[in-house]
């Protein structure tokens, strides 16, 4: 049978800088299966389980920042990418997304294993599209060239995120008839050149010179050293504040990089103290809800938020979007810089420019970055104060974790408690941090850093609570599991989450339906799954564990060290941490 259409598919693939399809089993995407393993351009990697491959390739084009395609066959194994394709839209990963499909005529025919499978993931996905049952004509030829360049595209502009390519596949399957007709068309794509007119970016700055204050907020971010580099330049000012998260990836002692315990101290000091005149939001996701809660209370006059994706244009996470700006963060804020310092050189002369610096030296004791450096001193001291006198918990335990951490780890943050715990803590410079916080679910996060594990030279640490470790142990079932892989997981005995927010407890249900207790251990897990296993249940256990455990194992397979605490003790614990702090 004629699958042509599947042969200009792999070629325009590799032309276009695909090298990894993720594959789980099937026959409707056999033929698929087949013709991509005769081009050795593409490396085809097996997990079995749909939803844990969905994540899986989300991990490779998280870390290669590459797109990375997705094979699977028809019917409900389609459905199971769904939860990873979210997480890759709102994250912002590319994903070619290939799902093989029955011929149009046998949808809704009562044939097996078919839905309908065209725009399945329509409400997350930058773009659908359908390939032709086979190839009898030129024409047909000259359709599947151009769908399958613009799907490729589409994952990498204007934004990146999945894209799916719908393959319908008649019978028979396995009797292949495989001939390319002439060269596989190749269309090229060339980024613009992103900025502002000056006219725009005249009045911006103008904003910018007459704010007595100014605050910028960074999201989620891959590391980036060109926009810590700019940020760093601009806050050399005392009049601005950078707040970052562990997830910003954008670790300095010159910006705030603690939100939720800086902020505890703030509501005893002078609230609209704190406030900026101009607010910046720059990345994704923001994790701290104190942060939230506090912008909005505080209104700035004037709030810009960068992003290059039409779907962010109106987000106003703050209740107070005045301005958004079209552009990346990498290249507004270089396009800032350069036109404040060159207003600067224009409109100061050298001794105007030496007074203004000696002005910056008198006023910074009492400048608005002094006075968040206040805050964050306070805080400091007494985090270290409580560290001291806590017993082994959930908070004692991350305190030592991240203290063993070798160098250039990637650290991937589970959700909910782990990616909270770890905006606590002073981070190093030298650690890389990710999160699936594009729709922060529990789902897929060990599949995750599996997927960034296989091709990062370094490291890679996912620190996981029980419920989304036991959610996603099919993560596990995986022959591509480097040994550079280490599980960390926080057992309480259920999702301890629900013990420190507002609301669930004191309700009867929150135990079995709500929190889910349960008396599950790993161990079992490690074993079935050739997974090396480690445990700890007291600080002294977790210290003498810990270097066991991040070394390169005998085995050559990756680890797992489960740490054992007390749920309520450890949710008493974060919540008296918040009440110290205020004191």
């Amino acid at each position: 049978m004629n699958k042509e259409h599947i042969g200009r598919l792999a070629a325009i693939m590799v032309a276009k800088g695909i090298e990894q399809v993720v594959v789980s089993p099937g026959s409707r995407n056999a033929p698929v299966i087949i013709l991509f393993g005769k081009n050795r351009s593409l490396k085809l990697l097996s997990v079995g389980d749909e939803r844990s491959a969905g994540f899986f390739a989300l991990g490779l084009a998280l870390q290669s920042q590459k797109t990375v395609a997705l094979l699977c066959t028809s019917g409900s194994a389609v459905l199971n990418y769904a939860p990873a394709i979210a997480e890759a839209y709102y994250q912002k990963i590319p994903l070619l997304v290939l799902t093989a499909d029955r011929p149009v005529e046998l949808i809704d025919q009562g044939d097996s294993q078919t839905i309908r499978q065209q725009n399945v993931f329509s409400n997350y996905i930058r773009k659908s599209f359908n390939l032709p049952v086979a190839i009898h004509s030129n024409n047909e030829r000259w359709y599947t060239d151009r769908v399958v360049n613009e799907a490729i595209d589409r994952t990498m502009y204007p934004v990146q995120g999945p894209v799916q390519l719908n393959i319908p596949l008649d019978e028979p399957l396995y009797d292949i008839d495989y001939v390319i007709e002439g060269r596989p068309a190749i269309i090229r794509y060339n980024l613009p050149n992103q900025q502002l007119n000056e006219e725009s970016m005249q009045r911006l700055a103008g904003v910018w010179k007459s704010a007595s204050s100014v605050m910028i907020v960074a999201g989620q971010m891959s590391p980036s050293q060109e926009v810590k580099d700019l940020l760093l330049k601009l806050a050399e000012d005392p009049s601005i504040v950078v707040l970052t998260e562990t997830t910003s990836n954008l670790t300095h002692n010159r910006f705030i990089n603690c939100i939720d315990r800086t902020i505890a101290v703030i509501p005893a000091l002078k609230n609209k103290d704190y406030a900026p005149d101009l607010l910046i939001t720059i990345g994704g996701a923001i994790i701290s809800k104190k942060i939230k809660a506090m912008l909005r209370d505080m209104s700035p006059a004037n709030h810009w938020h960068i992003s290059n994706d039409p779907d962010e244009f109106h987000f106003d996470t703050y209740k107070s979007l005045t301005e958004t700006i079209p552009l990346n963060a990498r290249d507004f804020l270089t396009q800032l810089q350069h036109e404040l310092s060159t207003k600067h050189l224009l409109d100061s002369s050298e001794d105007d420019q030496i007074q203004r610096q000696e002005l910056i030296k008198i006023n910074n004791s009492n400048s608005y970055y002094s006075k968040w450096q206040l805050a964050v001193a306070k805080t400091a001291q007494k985090h270290s104060e409580y560290m001291e006198k806590i017993e082994f918990t959930d908070f004692r335990a991350y305190h030592t974790i991240f203290e063993h951490l070798p160098e250039n780890t990637a650290v991937h943050l589970g959700n909910s408690t782990p990616v909270r715990y770890a905006q606590l803590f002073d981070q190093r410079i030298n650690l890389k941090f990710y999160a699936n916080r594009g729709t922060s679910g529990i789902d897929g996060c060990t599949s995750t850093a599996a997927g960034f594990a296989y091709n990062y030279s370094g490291l890679t640490v996912i620190i996981t609570g029980d419920i989304g470790f036991l959610y996603d142990s099919n993560g596990l079932w995986n022959s591509n599991l480097p040994e550079r892989f280490k599980i960390i997981l926080i057992n309480n005995g259920g999702g301890n989450i629900f013990r420190i927010i507002d609301g669930p407890t004191g309700h009867e249900e929150l135990e079995p339906f709500i929190e889910t207790r349960h008396n599950l251990q790993a161990a079992g897990i490690a074993s079935n799954f050739n997974i090396e296993y480690f445990k700890a249940s007291d600080e002294d256990e977790l210290k003498s564990q810990l270097p066991l455990f991040l070394k390169p194992q005998d085995s050559h397979r990756p680890a797992l060290l489960e740490i054992i605490t007390n749920n309520q003790l450890s949710a008493q614990t974060l919540r008296d941490y918040f009440g110290f702090l205020r004191k």
